[in-house]
């Protein structure tokens, strides 16, 4: 089915005409480029740290440990290592099982779902129950 543009399409790329060849990277939607802010992380990861410090007092300075060094590795933006923050989400949500909501949704966000590689997307459906 050909649709036009406005006409029934949610999102995407809608190309007419002939297209011979396209230099660079065609993108629907957020492309992380590069290192992200501090700020756009803090925001991100905001709902995980507040879950963090409504969590059992004996939990919380590792569980605030285990923030901040993802924080550190998701700063790294594409550079970072799947691997570490996968090992991270993971330890978080055992110390504070009540942030796997939270941290799901986290990664639901441009900024750290462009980072997230395969190993953490198979954490983050072990998360979601999938």
């Amino acid at each position: 089915m050909n649709e036009r543009a406005g006409e029934g399409q949610s999102g995407g790329i809608n190309i007419s005409g002939s297209v011979g060849s396209v230099g660079g990277d065609m993108v629907g939607g957020n492309k992380v480029v590069g290192t992200p802010s501090t700020a756009a992380l803090e925001e991100a990861l905001r709902p995980v740290i507040e879950v963090i410090r409504a969590a059992s007092s004996a939990a919380q300075p590792e569980a605030e440990a285990k923030a901040a060094a993802l924080k550190q590795e998701a700063a790294k933006g594409k550079g970072a290592d799947d691997k570490v923050i996968a090992k991270l989400v993971d330890g978080l949500v055992g110390l504070v099982p009540g942030a796997a909501s939270a941290v799901v949704s986290a990664f639901g966000t441009p900024i750290l779902g462009g980072i997230a590689g395969p190993v953490t997307g198979f954490v983050l459906d072990k998360l979601r129950g999938r």
